[in-house]
Order: structure tokens, then sequence, then C-alpha cells
């Protein structure tokens, strides 16, 4: 549709998480005028599967974008940019020889970033594992593509050849997502990082990564900058181009405002990210992941990240476990005050620093009563550990990145968290009033490829500020108790 002189330009932003796909709407000026939502469910099949259906994450996202369009046209509103924010260790096979009932072209489930059913075949790839390092700034580990891919040709030898013709694909759910959207098969630098097929300081696929891990490089997506041309979404009387793509925590490391160099930030969600921006050059630390944190094709920013697998999904387990679904929502009302017990979360497995899938959720001490209160306060305080290891890991590594801000955010960021998490680090961190950051700092990358210069100033402003409060006669001993529960976990 042609933007009438009349109609204000907008910019829509598909944000594809873990637990909901929503569309949003922003002005020029950076205020969300319209937001819609839809949950999506993760099955787990078996111990150690997680999936999504396709079928259902696409009709989601058509739900959801329609209703933005709909919005539009009642508001007399122009969407005159797209851009995604996608979780980034999901992939599927993709049919390129034809469509699915479902009028897709998925041949089968998206494998969930929290899916650790490759762990069976991850020894395989041992020998490699410091090559892989160090040409993808990531650690050998069953959450990311190769080793996902050849679980599914170890258990079916068929795929290999239709593989090697590219009758088959094996793409990140970013992929399914744009193809769907515009009808070409591509894949962004923040996402593709995530394949462990990816060089980082070369910014291509790299045929001796895929020659390890059977990948032929004929069942690869096209790799495109972030900030790039994806085609043209054409929708309800619409013709939107879509302009950016961008990893989940990449865009919320920009929405909470960590976008120069030494600018940290936290975001809880589903699971936790610790995002260090490290300028224009990646810097890698043993135990940490390096990536792209956005990109154009002549230049790339690069970022130090730190994941706790489980932050809202180790409340989930907890709601699970004690069949109360409520504590999905009041774990922060429920939880005493401190605790001595301390929990070490296995919920798929131990992430940064330490890269455990085998990693058993335990108490210590194992014996004993203990309140649901304390139980809670130990899943809190461990989020803060590890969150806590994770930073601790890259002070000690990069003296010329010091700490400038922590800026946090997410559903997760409750006051009882972030009060210890301040108190663990010894650090004051903001906790930020802005509602949908990972939708936000997609937003606010279109918006400065447009030009938009006054989007910031919609952005809402204030926020928290945390300090820390904890002797440190008391930090010294829950942090001994954490490092020795830790070690009992690891079996050390």
């Amino acid at each position: 549709m042609p933007l009438h002189a009349h109609w204000r330009p907008v910019l829509l932003v598909l944000d594809a998480g873990s637990a909901s796909i929503r569309a949003v709407l922003f002005d020029e000026a950076g205020r969300l005028l319209k937001l819609h939502r839809r949950s999506i469910t993760t099955q787990r099949p078996q111990p150690g599967h997680a999936e999504l259906d396709p079928a259902a994450l696409l009709a989601a996202t058509d739900q959801v974008i329609g209703r933005c369009l709909k919005d539009c046209r009642r508001g007399e509103l122009t969407p005159v940019s797209l851009g995604l924010s996608v979780q980034r260790s999901s992939f599927l096979l993709w049919d390129a020889s034809g469509r699915a009932a479902g009028g897709h072209k998925a041949a089968g489930p998206v494998i969930s970033w929290q899916d650790t059913r490759a762990a069976s075949v991850i020894d395989r790839f041992r020998s490699g594992a410091g090559e892989i390092t160090a040409r993808t700034g990531l650690p050998l580990s069953p959450h990311f593509g190769g080793p996902k891919l050849a679980w599914l040709v170890a258990g079916d030898p068929t795929l290999k050849p239709r593989l090697s013709r590219g009758d088959l694909k094996f793409v990140p759910l970013s992929s399914l997502l744009i193809e769907h959207l515009t009808g070409n098969l591509l894949v962004d630098e923040t996402i593709a990082g995530r394949s462990l097929v990816y060089d980082i300081h070369r910014r291509k696929w790299d045929d001796g990564l895929l020659d390890i891990f059977g990948w032929p490089r004929a069942a690869l997506p096209e790799l495109v900058p972030s900030d790039g041309d994806y085609g043209t979404m054409r929708r309800a009387g619409f013709e939107v181009p879509l302009r950016l793509c961008l990893g989940d925590q990449q865009a919320a490391m920009t929405g909470l405002g960590a976008t120069g160099a030494g600018e940290l930030a936290i975001n809880y969600g589903t699971s936790g990210s610790v995002l260090l921006h490290t300028g224009d050059r990646p810097a890698p630390v043993e135990g940490l992941l390096s990536n792209v944190a956005w990109s154009t094709a002549g230049r790339a920013e690069y970022l130090l990240e730190g994941t706790v697998n489980a932050v809202g999904a180790l409340f989930s387990w907890f709601a699970g476990e004690e069949k109360r679904p409520e504590l999905v929502r009041r774990w922060s009302r429920l939880a005493a005050a401190d605790t001595d017990l301390v929990l070490v979360p296995g919920i798929n497995g131990l992430a940064a620093p330490y890269w455990r899938p085998d990693v058993q959720t335990t108490f210590q001490p194992p014996d004993g009563e203990h309140s649901l209160g304390d139980r809670l306060r130990a899943g809190i305080a461990s989020i803060a550990h590890l969150t806590t290891d994770i930073v601790e890991r890259m002070e000690g590594a990069l003296a010329d990145h010091p700490l400038t801000h922590i800026h946090c955010g997410g559903g997760m960021a409750q006051p009882p968290l972030l009060q210890l998490q301040a108190d663990l680090l010894e650090r004051p961190l903001h906790r930020h009033r802005i509602r949908e950051a990972t939708a936000r700092g997609v937003a606010l990358r279109l918006a400065r490829s447009l030009g938009w210069n006054d989007f910031a100033a919609g952005s809402p402003a204030g926020g928290t500020r945390y300090t820390p409060a904890m002797t440190a006669q008391d930090r010294t001993g829950h942090r001994r108790r954490w490092k020795s529960a830790v070690d009992i976990a690891l079996g050390r």
C-alpha cells in the first residue's frame, strides 16, 4: 500500500521468543502503539527433548501480524519497515521440494534451544572442540545447530543424501519465519553464529566446520548481515520491506541500552543472558560465548555472552514439582528473605561458564526439611550466582573492556533477584522501565537506518537503581557455599 500523505509511518516488529510470539507497532517518536501476543507451547515428548510445532508457530505469527495490520488500517498508519527478533539456537529440517499439508516447508518439529538430545552424539566431535571454539566463539554444546543435525542424521541415514542435494536444509527458526513472510530462505549473522559452522572472524560459513558435523553446504540457508534486505512482506494490501533480523538477546541488549563497548546488559527471561558489548572485534574468553551483536555488509559489532539456562524455566520447574502453577508468577513474593540452602539448577544442564549438559538439579545440603520459601530463595540465588560467575569471568579476562554500566531487564527481573544480584556483584544495577525491550531493540536499529533521530524520545524514562547492601562477610559466605555446591554437582 502506498504511503498516504496523511497516514503516519510506523515500524512493525515481530518478536518470536520462547514463550510467546508478539507483534508490536512503534511510531517515529518511539512510542509503543499496539502489541498483540500469542502464547506458544514447548512440547517435551521425552527426557532431553524440547520441540515446537512449526504450524502453530506460523499460525501465531500470522495472527499477531494480521492484527497489527488491521490496527494500521483503522488508525491510518503505514508500516514502512519490518524487523524480527528470534530465539537463536532452535533449528529444524526444511523441505525445499514442496510444502507440507499445513502450507509450510518444515519437515519436522523445531528442535528448541532447550533441547539436549544431541548430548548422546557430542563425544564424537571432542577432538575438534578447540577448532570449533576458535572459529565460532562458542563451546561445543548439544544446544547448538551442528550437534543437533548430527543427531538427526545418526537416527535416519536417509537424510544425508537429501541434505547433500539441497532437497532438505537444516535451518534456524528465523529462516522459517523469514521464508514464510517473504519467500526468501535467509539467515542473519547473529543467529548463524549458533550453528557452530559460522566463522565469526571471517563472517562466513566455514568448510572445515561443515566437514566436522557432516553439514553439506547445499543444506544451508543464504547468509546475510543482520541489517540488510530480506525481501518484502505482502499482506492485507500492505507491502512492507523486511530490513532487520536479530537474535533475541542481541535485540534485548540494544533495547536495554548496552550499545557501546564496556556496557553490560543482563536479560532475565525464560533463560538468562549476560551480554557485554566488546566493540568492533571479538573478545574470546574461555567458558563464554563470542558472537556478532549487529552487522551490516561492511561492519560488525561484537559481544561476549554468558547464558543461564533456567530463569523463568526454573520457576516453571518449581511449579511442576510442587504442583502449584501459581509459582510461575508468584515466586518473588513467596520466597524467603534469605537462606543457607543452595540450589544448583540442572534444568537443561548448566551453561556458562561450565557447559555441563549432564548436571542434574540438586540442593545442598541434600537432606533435611526445607520450606517452599527457602527452596524458592535458593532458586533466586542460583540465578544471581551463575550471573556473578559469568561477570567475574568477563572482568578477569578483559581488563581492556572495563564495565561502565550494568543494564537489567526482562520479565523475570524482579526486586528480590535484582537486589541479590547487586549484592553479589558489588555493583549498582539499573532496572529499566522499558516495556518490550527486545522488540524495542529491533525498532531502535530500524529507526536509525531510516534516520528517525527522535525515536528514542518515546522510550520510557527512569527505572530503579539497586545498590549493594550485603556485608562483605555475608557475601563471602554465600559465594563459598555456592562454589562448594557447584563442585559437588560437577563431581569435582
